[in-house]
């Protein structure tokens, strides 16, 4: 065994004192080396170069993309015929949930109508006191009787059902129409729903016995709107007024709109309907017509889309329309109907639509100062057209769109319509999707009738109308959607159709009415949101 001595324990600490003070030495020479390098790389660079701290804590909202999409199965009704189901349309589905850059808020003020209070309105159309159209901040809202800038959310036909099955649910559930109206209005309030219509082909208000528990369910202020259907329904009267029918699978029905009779009876019309309304508070206003035939896909079926040559066919009996044809072909020095170009069609269309906005709304407003005047409900190709979107925007307080066989709001069309539109605003009257797994006392729905497509699940309703409405705030000139409708169809077929937000038995959908309430809710916040985006 080797001994240690004293000797060697020195000599061993004498190195070990040498490498730490190295070791010492070359640490703060790299610190050094370090901090200099920090330094002149900050000196060198511009302060908007800088990259801003993140929050400590891993993962923040910021690093994920906007939003996690979904994928929701549907499928079309088309050609008599349910076509497979797809995603293909569908693939970008939003849904607040899924928004990962937009935190709720509902630190919100509101009028009982639901209009948030303190913004600061201009460009204000209408009569103080009544339903109004506005801009704040660069965004169209309808301003409320208590000037609240409100954004509509409702649904249409707010009535008790009329079939068979309908009246038999009825009697059971309810019995009476004060206690429908009672849980009706409870279902209104309770989903944050602030517009309903009534819906009668021939237009009446509400009856005494619904209205209020209707329109003033719990503490809040519902408004509503009516269709007068000026152009409809004298073809309707027809028989009675003119001693015979419209043709109206030969005929497109807007050839009426030159019939002799027509300015007097719509004048009579208007004189009657509107003096139901007269003061209500709760009215917003008229709509003219619903889907008028004014444009089709490729200006191809006459019957509907307005088209010159159709016009220049017509008999005897709609010569008043042939001869408004034959007059623009003289002013604008057209020899035939074989030189007619294209420009010629669009602007002949144009010119009727014109005529028709003109016309009607000279009538309306003869009668009825207080109230909006709210389109024509465009549908299919109409909407599409800027003839007639300009000739709307022209006369009326803003243009209505009846949307379908749309996953959702397209971006060019939002587009065009903001140019189309102007300083005015567009709402969505109709939209809908209906969902295979409803059904009564045991049958599924067939589903054939109607424009909404057919998705798996009332919470997939749920996730389209998300989506759908998201599409819509993000735009600045809509005041609002409504969904199409209240209650399920049952057709004298037997055929039904989920459209509703209650069914056949007026029993709720309660996943599909818990997403539209979640969106409801959150409407202020969500515009909060998306403008703060929209500047960035």
């Amino acid at each position: 065994m080797r001994l240690i001595t004293s000797t060697m324990v020195n000599k061993y600490c004498v190195i070990a004192e040498s490498d730490m003070r190295k070791q010492i030495y070359w640490y703060f020479l790299f610190l050094s080396l370090v901090g200099l390098m920090q330094l002149t790389l900050g000196c060198s660079s511009s302060s908007n170069e800088i990259e801003p701290l993140k929050p400590e804590g891993g993962d923040t909202s910021f690093e994920k993309d906007e939003y996690t999409f979904m994928n929701v199965e549907y499928r079309k009704w088309q050609n008599g015929t349910f076509q497979a189901w797809t995603t293909a349309d569908s693939r970008e589905t939003r849904i607040i949930d899924n928004m990962n850059w937009y935190t709720p808020s509902s630190d919100y003020s509101r009028t009982a109508w639901g209009g948030r209070i303190g913004l600061q309105p201009s460009s204000v159309v209408g009569k103080e006191g009544f339903f109004r159209v506005a801009s704040c901040g660069g965004r169209s809202y309808l301003l409320d009787p208590d000037n609240g800038a409100v954004i509509i959310h409702g649904i249409q036909h707010v009535r008790p059902g009329e079939s068979t099955a309908h009246k038999k649910a009825f009697s059971t559930r309810y019995g009476s129409e004060t206690r429908w109206s009672e849980e009706t209005g409870k279902l209104l309030a309770d989903n944050h729903i602030n517009y309903i219509s009534y819906g009668s082909n021939r237009i009446e208000v509400f009856p005494a016995a619904v209205r209020a528990n209707l329109l003033t369910p719990k503490t809040q202020k519902i408004a509503y709107a009516e269709n007068l259907y000026l152009l409809r329904t004298f073809m309707w009267d027809m028989s009675k007024n003119l001693g015979y029918a419209f043709d109206d699978d030969k005929y497109n029905r807007l050839v009426l709109l030159f019939e002799p009779t027509f300015a007097t009876y719509i004048d009579h019309l208007v004189q009657e309907k509107s003096a139901l309304f007269a003061g209500d508070r709760h009215f917003i206003g008229f709509y003219l017509d619903n889907e008028l035939p004014f444009a089709s896909y490729q200006n191809t079926d006459p019957l509907r889309g307005i088209d010159l040559k159709h016009f220049l066919s017509l008999p005897e009996r709609y010569k008043a329309a042939r001869e408004y044809a034959e007059k623009f072909m003289r002013d604008n020095g057209i020899a035939s109907a074989g030189a007619i170009t294209k420009k010629n069609q669009e602007d002949f269309r144009g010119m009727v639509a014109d005529y028709y906005y003109q016309l009607t709304t000279a009538t309306v407003r003869k009668y009825d100062k207080e109230h909006l005047i709210l389109g024509t409900r465009l549908h299919d190709w109409s909407k599409y057209n800027q003839k007639v979107v300009e000739a709307c925007v022209r006369y009326c307080d803003l243009v209505s769109i009846n949307y379908y066989a749309r996953w959702q709001p397209e971006a060019d069309f939002l587009a065009n319509l903001k140019v189309w539109c102007g300083t005015k605003p567009f709402l969505v009257s109709e939209f809908y999707t209906k969902a295979e797994d409803a059904s009564y006392q045991g049958t599924g729905y067939a589903n054939t009738e109607g424009g909404g497509w057919l998705v798996r699940t009332q919470k997939n309703r749920g996730e389209f109308y998300q989506n759908f409405c998201l599409r819509l705030l993000e735009t600045q000139n809509c005041v609002g959607w409504v969904h199409f409708e209240y209650n399920d169809g049952y057709g004298s077929d037997g055929k039904a159709s989920n459209k509703g937000v209650v069914s056949i038995e007026y029993e709720p959908y309660e996943s599909f009415l818990s997403q539209m309430r979640q969106l409801n809710l959150a409407v202020y916040s969500l515009i909060d949101y998306y403008d703060t985006q929209s500047v960035q």
